[in-house]
């Protein structure tokens, strides 16, 4: 977990446990801004005023109110990924808890260490770190995983390339077939740029997913080449496939674009633009999508399944 504060809600009825949780996270050894209350109502009060980044729940509430408490915050939209860690008093049997259906993330039964504590804490925040960066529908990373990939290797200095992948005429598909089928597809998609760049057994490679129908991939730059003719080549294996028979054969399907108009879309093609700091220099994440944005226009530009490479040398 980074230095960065986090903000910690701590509910509970017990001063005790609150006094114990402030000993044991001193803010000079542990960056937490401490908050505290007493009661369900008090707690989703600061939770809309000042939202916390992770809640400490006591078992002890009053009639199974931690339970209500925790189904309420996991049901709203706000606050469901909020990671909730339940306190469980000492003589309590964890293992007669319906954990399958428990509406918390973690628990914590006293006695505890400090060191317990805090793993604990950093453990829960990474893991909602993870979850929330996490695509639904590919579970690939998101854009934070993304940036944090791209800054570690431009800190690094380490050579990389960065593939943006598109898909074109998706939108039309989306149009004619819905959205489940379309989804289909980008699952897929995604599949086979995971299975690409898996297959060059690097340990500097990964795979993200921007949102929609883009994606990325890094790679080692001599290995850029091998894996765009791969995704390219299995990407047009199987894209007929999503068609129906009638589509497929003739090769177009008719759509209506956002002028109202019906027009002729071809089957569905996959553009990926390439980015490199092999022959010059990059030196901060916004030059990458700045980049990014005039490369892919010309990869865009190509028909049918294409890879465009940024072809910028060091003067």
């Amino acid at each position: 977990m980074t230095n960065e504060e986090k903000r910690l809600l701590v509910i509970s009825n017990s001063l005790d446990i609150i006094e114990e949780l402030k000993e044991k996270l001193k803010k000079d050894e542990h960056p937490f801004i401490f908050e505290t209350c007493e009661s369900s109502s008090h707690a989703l009060d600061i939770m809309y005023s000042t939202p916390p980044d992770l809640i400490i729940i006591n078992q002890a509430l009053a009639d199974d109110k931690w339970e209500r408490l925790c189904n309420r915050i996991k049901r709203d939209t706000i606050f469901n990924n909020l990671p909730i860690i339940l306190m469980i008093q000492p003589k309590t049997n964890i293992y007669k808890i319906d954990w399958e259906n428990a509406p918390v993330d973690d628990y914590l039964q006293r006695p505890f260490t400090t060191e317990d504590l805090w793993l604990r804490l950093s453990l829960a925040l990474s893991r909602a770190v993870r979850n929330r960066d996490s695509n639904p529908l590919t579970l690939l990373p998101g854009n934070y995983s993304i940036s944090r990939q791209l800054q570690l290797r431009i800190d690094r200095k380490a050579q990389f390339s960065v593939g943006y992948v598109d898909l074109d005429n998706f939108k039309s598909y989306n149009d004619k077939y819905g959205f489940l089928r379309g989804d289909e597809i980008i699952k897929i998609t995604a599949r086979l740029l995971t299975n690409s760049v898996h297959k060059l057994h690097s340990n500097d490679s990964f795979v993200g997913h921007i949102g929609g129908d883009d994606f990325v991939f890094i790679v080692p730059p001599n290995l850029t080449d091998t894996v765009c003719s791969e995704i390219i080549s299995d990407f047009d294996l199987i894209i007929g496939n999503f068609y129906d028979e009638d589509d497929r054969t003739q090769g177009f399907i008719d759509s209506i674009n956002r002028k109202g108009q019906k027009e002729r879309y071809p089957i569905i093609s996959l553009s990926i633009a390439v980015i490199s700091n092999e022959y010059y220099p990059i030196t901060h994440i916004g030059q990458i999508s700045a980049i990014a944005a005039e490369i892919k226009k010309r990869a865009k530009a190509i028909p049918g399944s294409s890879c465009a490479k940024d072809l910028r040398r060091s003067i």
